[in-house]
């Protein structure tokens, strides 16, 4: 898969005007991910899926983001996606994928919508999400949403088919245009009650899924980690394609001053250090997932602060990688000005990336702070 992801990269390049104009993926490029089976590699094998390790899927997204990172991101968004309707309850699986096993899911996680019990053990959804990458490729897509009961509300996710869903083509942006995170309404839909899974469940470890996948090693990892892992890696890649790109523009070109561009002791040292950190990235990468399948504790003190740990250090990735890509554009100084750029594309996309809600790591890294000081708040983000 990440062989294919390299081939592609011709194609990629070349599909990525019409997805800016368009503001989606093209609808080539969909079809090329999903004859490979990109958005296969963490659904269950019992319903088509090829229940690879989980770290396949991030070094695929960091591949593909050397082209394009909006079409990384989509692969990154839905392969976690599919991960995360693993979790949910047997049926609902079966509602997913039965029917279709090539079915593509988006998400948009914030809690939008609000659930209401009705009879027979239904219930009533409405509300209005954001950020729903992919999601006019998708056939189902998993909501954040609170349930109202007699006692406390209940955070969680419900699991919604696009026919139930109303599309609000919002996403005008500078970086990302591809991706189409256009915003979701859905007004008086009904959905079973199954198909809603309770955060708490996939923090503690008890959703229904699991327990339905207990052979499975994959679906015991905490899903969290996963969705920060889908919206940091793109900027792996997109700046690993920045520094070629960089480096073969100008290994014989030279500035206006007539000095070698190659020769520019600035240019050299900014270099090394770029590529020292985008290895240092893929192996944290790699490390990470290690230590899971080296710790499958739950809910042990050692396990929340390896957590905390594993987030923070992933969050802070797309700030780093936006830092480097500023440095990279200035070095290359007018022509990267030009709206046909391939390096003010990757700049614009690595703004896009550092400016998602989940990246914002200095939240995490309070919490983190605070644990240190004996301060151990409840946190489901987990």
């Amino acid at each position: 898969m990440i062989a294919s992801a390299s081939d592609a990269s011709e194609r990629l390049i070349a599909r990525q005007a019409d997805g800016d104009l368009n503001c989606r993926l093209p609808q080539a490029t969909v079809n090329e991910f999903a004859g490979a089976g990109y958005f296969r590699i963490l659904q269950p094998a019992c319903f088509g899926g090829y229940e690879m390790p989980a770290q396949t899927l991030f070094r695929l997204e960091i591949e593909l983001a050397k082209s394009d990172m909006s079409a990384a991101w989509v692969v990154g968004n839905m392969g976690v996606a599919a991960f995360h309707a693993a979790l949910f309850a047997r049926q609902a699986q079966t509602d997913l994928w039965s029917g279709n096993p090539d079915a593509r899911i988006a998400t948009s996680n914030m809690p939008g919508g609000r659930l209401k019990p009705q009879a027979g053990d239904m219930f009533h959804i409405e509300g209005r999400w954001r950020f729903s990458s992919g999601v006019r490729h998708a056939h189902w897509v998993i909501l954040g949403a609170i349930l109202e009961t007699d006692d406390e509300p209940v955070a969680g996710a419900v699991l919604v088919p696009v026919e139930d869903i109303t599309i609000v083509e919002d996403w005008d942006v500078v970086g990302l245009r591809g991706t189409g995170s256009h915003a979701v309404e859905v007004a008086g839909a009904c959905v079973p009650a199954h198909r809603f899974l309770p955060h708490m469940q996939r923090f503690d470890g008890t959703s229904p899924g699991r327990g339905f996948h207990a052979g499975s090693a994959l679906y015991a990892l905490p899903l969290p980690q996963l969705l920060f892992r889908s919206i940091s890696s793109a900027s792996i890649g997109g700046l690993a394609g920045m520094l070629d790109h960089f480096i073969e523009a100008n290994r014989s070109r030279s500035s206006m001053m007539g000095q070698r561009i190659a020769l520019d002791p600035h240019v050299l040292d900014l270099c090394g250090r770029i590529s020292a950190d985008i290895a240092a990235l893929e192996n944290g990468l790699a490390e990470d997932f290690r230590n899971f399948d080296e710790d499958r504790r739950q809910n042990s003190a050692d396990d929340l602060a390896m957590r905390r740990a594993m987030r923070l250090n992933v969050t802070r990735i797309p700030d780093l990688c936006f830092r480097h890509a500023a440095d990279l554009l200035r070095a290359a100084g007018a022509s990267a000005l030009y709206r046909d750029s391939r390096m003010l594309r990757y700049f614009n996309d690595m703004v896009a990336a550092r400016q998602h809600a989940a990246n914002q790591f200095e939240l995490h890294a309070r919490t983190s702070g605070a644990s240190l000081f004996g301060d151990e708040k409840e946190d489901i983000l987990l």
